[in-house]
């Protein structure tokens, strides 16, 4: 559902208007739930002043795993959901129970989902899962030949200069789980980040990232590597923490269905606080 603002009025006002047949109790927990946007970004606030030609979308009921995990997709072969930050993408020694992969499972059967990439803990956003063994195989090769697009969002350190460009090194991690930058082939496996300025405010710059390869910790790595690392990433050199969380969020998932080959996409918003550190631009 889509209305387009054809004065400055209230979202309430016009959440009214989008569903003319719904009362303000539902028009009121529409917003509650996240499920209304104003030209693209969650809006909650019923107060919020629409300008003339703003558009006011409704996205459909959201479900989720276990009550924590936004469920964007699934069939029988895939599932796509919208990792929060804090949560592991899947087990390790310290942490089994809380974990995407855990919550998945618990709703589609202990024996049914197959991780095929990574999320660190502190990043949100869109990721994919195999329901089927060959879902998985084929969503891996994808993987494997850099086939999968995926865009990041990334509030870094700093103003960011030129506005667009890449950046390239080959990377290893070391026994602490650091990954370092190098320029020796041999010592690591090349690593290629294209990046595009989408904001500025007096100490950060908005970044959207894309990946062209898809090493642990590339993005954060490349960040430190030319001074900018990511706000709230003092693993990887940040000196401020302006919103409590690393500052790094999967944006875009796009790739051909392992089993139809229907082209499918997934976008998951900016977070709301990414949004009160720096306003992103119009283009």
């Amino acid at each position: 559902m889509k209305y387009i603002a054809s004065e400055n009025m209230a979202l309430l006002d016009a959440l009214a208007l989008l569903s003319p047949g719904s009362s303000m109790t539902s028009l009121r927990s529409w917003l509650k739930s996240g499920r209304v946007y104003v030209d693209g970004v969650q809006q909650k606030n019923p107060k919020a002043l629409l300008q003339k030609g703003q558009a006011v979308t409704l996205s459909a009921r959201q479900r989720f795993a276990q009550g924590v995990v936004p469920i964007l997709y699934d069939d029988s072969h895939i599932v796509v959901v919208d990792k929060p930050e804090g949560i592991l993408s899947v087990a390790t020694p310290y942490e089994k129970g809380e974990t995407v992969h855990a919550f998945l499972k618990a709703k589609y059967g202990s024996g049914k989902v197959f991780p095929v990439h990574r999320l660190d803990q502190d990043t949100s956003g869109v990721m994919v899962f195999a329901l089927s063994e060959k879902a998985r195989d084929h969503l891996k090769d994808l993987f494997a030949k850099h086939e999968i697009e995926r865009i990041y969002m990334a509030i870094v350190e700093g103003k960011v200069f030129p506005e667009t460009g890449t950046w390239t090194s080959h990377q290893y991690e070391d026994s602490n789980y650091y990954v370092h930058n190098t320029m020796d082939s041999e010592k690591g496996k090349f690593a290629l980040t294209h990046y595009t300025v989408k904001g500025n405010s007096k100490l950060y710059t908005l970044l959207e990232l894309k990946l062209e390869t898809g090493r642990k910790n590339q993005i954060r790595a490349h960040c430190e590597m030319v001074d900018h690392p990511i706000a709230g990433d003092k693993k990887y050199g940040a000196n401020s923490n302006p919103a409590k969380r690393v500052c790094l969020h999967a944006r875009y998932l796009a790739f051909h269905h392992p089993i139809t080959g229907k082209k499918m996409e997934f976008n998951s918003p900016l977070p709301e606080v990414f949004h009160k550190i720096v306003k992103p631009s119009e283009s």
